[in-house]
């Protein structure tokens, strides 16, 4: 099983970093992988190849980073 995982950091904010959010999950890499690619098409979001989180699509603004990844073990993050 292999889930999509939504990741926030704030920046400059004074808060404590958000808890990393499962949203969806999948019987295979390739599904959760296609719908990364789904994600990447909305306005804002770009591809990436990340060396920890290998395919991931990020979208940043001057006061957040939004990274939207794929996991196999969620106990893991």
């Amino acid at each position: 099983m292999y889930f999509i995982v939504v990741a926030i950091m704030l920046s400059g904010s004074g808060e404590p970093p958000k808890i990393p959010v499962m949203v969806a999950s999948y019987s295979t890499l390739k599904e959760c992988r296609l719908n990364l690619l789904e994600i990447a098409k909305l306005h804002g979001y770009e591809r990436v190849v990340h060396p920890l989180l290998s395919y991931s699509v990020v979208k940043s603004s001057p006061t957040k980073l939004t990274t939207v990844f794929c996991v196999k073990n969620i106990n893991s993050i």
